[in-house]
């Protein structure tokens, strides 16, 4: 009898997928000032990521209002400020009348060698990987006080070579461009989970 009570519960039960809200919405914000990321090495890579990571945003929230307002260093000359702290955000704020200021720094390392022997000794793998870390933060401008933070880090094969003890050799290597997209989604996406909805799933009976 107990049996045939828990089939008829399991027949009477299902699963649904709830979406759940983003941990911080952004929509409630009026609007976000948005300085490039600083970037190591310089060069394009501070503006390239930038823009990736604004393209996520907005994909994870559509309609956020977001200003571009430039370089670190051309915003902090504008208001008089050496650097980005929180009387420099608040001047921010009256400057380009913005209720938050998103700021971040993202940095991809040089190739490195990674080298590994096999237990048994009778191979060895060389690989070039390069490491990658970005950090974003997001003030408010009425005080100045930091209301979300966060970071993504990793390392990423780039390409490598293998060497057997019969002198066998294999290699691989990945276009520089194309991983360096990549790695940039790749972190850029660890950094924003905070704004994107989850999916859970429960039991509900019929």
């Amino acid at each position: 009898m107990l049996l045939v009570a828990s089939l008829v519960l399991l027949a009477c039960t299902r699963t649904v997928t709830v979406t759940l809200p983003p941990r911080v919405d952004l929509n409630t914000v009026s609007t976000i000032g948005v300085i490039d990321f600083h970037a190591q090495p310089p060069g394009e890579l501070g503006q390239e990521a930038t823009q990736k990571f604004l393209g996520n945003l907005q994909a994870a929230q559509p309609g956020v209002r977001l200003l571009e307002l430039g370089s670190r260093e051309a915003v902090l000359r504008e208001v008089g400020r050496a650097e980005l702290d929180f009387q420099a955000v608040r001047d921010i704020g009256a400057r380009y009348g913005v209720a938050a200021v998103l700021s971040g720094t993202v940095e991809l390392s040089e190739p490195r060698p990674d080298f590994k022997v096999s237990p048994n000794l009778t191979s060895v793998t060389a690989q070039a990987k390069i490491d990658g870390k970005m950090s974003a933060k997001l003030w408010e401008t009425a005080s100045g006080a930091t209301i979300w933070t966060n970071s993504s880090w990793g390392d990423w094969s780039v390409g490598g070579v293998s060497i057997s003890n019969g002198g066998t050799a294999s290699a691989g290597f990945r276009n520089p461009r194309e991983k360096r997209n990549e790695v940039l989604m790749a972190l850029i996406k660890a950094l924003n989970g905070d704004f994107w909805p989850t999916y859970q799933k429960r039991r509900v009976e019929n």
